[in-house]
């Protein structure tokens, strides 16, 4: 946890700097980090770092200057030389044709809405145990793989705007499991997240792989045939399209610049269907809970589409500053993406118990987007995918690819799950920025285009 000592000498050098009438940011962003990797049914990785991080940005006049310390602080000499460094780089950077805004710590904050001492200081010998039981459980016959991230993130913010200061600390984990089958040649996945050990269980991960085992043992896998087809997004899936869809659809930088699939459509219209609402919520539990952003802004409610609505756009603190808006507090990492619920019953398949074909896709892979401004995506199908008909399962399906465009999809919405979970989109590639959707559990939706299908899994 950041102790005391640490900020008074940042906030010092803040004072110092305001002093001078230089315009400048401190932000320490610190993490604890463990991951482990699992191949061959064995540990292939298992690695351990903390890292603290001193960002410093300094706006002087229409440049700005950005410096990244990567050191633990122990005296005002490393923050003053940091600063330094940031003062030289701006000095020396070419005039922006805007004026670029200065962070500004709002409210004070000191929260740790989501912290876990008992998943902050996880021995990685209780992840090897837990992988252990679980091959043990399902089956030594397959091969497994997977990953299991877990840690902690401190940030601490102030510049001299003001004597504010705002400080964040909290924990997370994703863990995912993948069994293969040697001769089926077909994979199974299984992924949990959360903000607290206790929300991991070895019992649900085994509950939900042991009943798909017979389904794809015992059946060969279904080539879908290109077309339109009811499908059963999961709640991965419908992240992944929804997520997609905010940030190139309500992000304030590319619908200015015409790059957006939205950009022809004006807040207060209607652009997707009426019974889809996302919010951006730092106060949802099923998220990882921000209350500030790295701009200092307070972060609150807010909504992005409402009933089908096209509501707000996303303007981080420099896109702000270039089109003459105001920050809306999404400067920051770790977005809280909210998607409505519906009335839709618990069990999906009860949602299409009266549906001859449907096809039940949980998530989708390698998604991309070959037409960003037509708001056309796609994405494959790979694990766990299951032909249903009549709301019974009846076999899985080779890997599907999904090629559609936003409009399409999102406008017809037929059922949404009335059940909340937490979808976990966090990156184990760079610095720790933990990131969860709060979505349905699932989502009917019809008229889904199918442009490929693979003759296996």
């Amino acid at each position: 946890m950041l102790d005391q000592k640490t900020r008074e000498l940042l906030k010092k050098v803040r004072d110092e700097a305001a002093e001078k009438g230089v315009s400048a940011s401190f932000t320490i962003h610190r993490e604890k980090s463990h991951l482990m990797r699992i191949g061959n049914s064995s540990v292939s990785l298992n690695t351990s770092e903390e890292l603290t991080r001193l960002d410093l940005r300094v706006v002087d006049g229409r440049r700005e200057g950005t410096h990244t310390h990567l050191v633990e602080l122990d005296d005002p000499d490393t923050a003053r030389e940091a600063l330094d460094v940031a003062v030289k780089k701006a000095a020396m950077a070419a005039e922006k044709s805007y004026q670029p805004l200065s962070e500004t710590v709002e409210d004070d904050m000191d929260e740790s809405p989501q912290f876990d001492s008992a998943l902050a200081n996880l021995d990685p010998a209780e992840k090897a145990e837990a992988y252990a039981e679980i091959f043990s459980r399902t089956g030594d016959r397959y091969n497994y793989s997977g990953s299991w991230s877990s840690g902690v993130t401190e940030i601490y913010m102030v510049s001299t705007a003001n004597e504010r200061e705002a400080y964040h600390v909290g924990t997370d984990q994703l863990f995912s499991v993948v069994l293969k089958d040697p001769d089926g040649s077909w994979e199974l996945r299984d992924d949990q997240t959360g903000w607290r050990f206790d929300q991991f269980s070895v019992d649900d991960t085994v509950r939900r792989l042991t009943s798909l085992l017979p389904v794809f043992r015992n059946n060969r896998g279904f080539r879908v045939d290109e077309g339109e087809y009811t499908v059963v997004l999961g709640s991965g899936a419908l992240s992944e399209i929804v997520s997609f869809a905010v940030f190139t659809g309500m992000n304030g930088r590319m619908w200015e610049e015409n790059q957006g699939w939205t950009s022809d459509r004006k807040p207060g219209e209607r652009i997707v269907g009426d019974n889809l609402t996302v919010i951006d919520d730092p106060g949802n539990e099923n998220t990882f809970r921000f209350g500030f952003d790295l701009a200092g802004k307070t972060r609150k409610s807010f909504p992005l589409i409402e009933k089908g609505v096209f509501k707000n756009l996303m303007y981080d603190i420099s896109s702000a500053a270039r089109f003459g808006k105001e920050p809306t507090g999404h400067h920051t990492r770790s977005p809280s993406m909210v998607i409505g619920t519906g009335d839709g019953p618990g069990d999906p398949l009860q949602a299409v118990a009266d549906e001859p074909r449907v096809l039940w896709i949980p998530a989708l892979h390698y998604m991309n987007m070959p037409s960003i401004s037509r708001g056309i995506f796609t994405g494959s199908s790979r694990f766990n995918a299951l032909l249903v008909e009549n709301g019974e399962i009846v076999s899985p399906i080779f890997s599907t690819r999904i090629t559609d465009s936003f409009q399409n999809v999102l406008n017809n919405v037929r059922t949404l799950s009335s059940t909340e979970v937490s979808e976990n989109g966090s990156s184990t590639y760079a610095r720790r920025a933990p990131v969860a959707m709060a979505v349905p559990s699932y989502a009917v939706i019809e008229g889904v285009k199918i442009t490929d299908c693979a003759e296996s899994f």
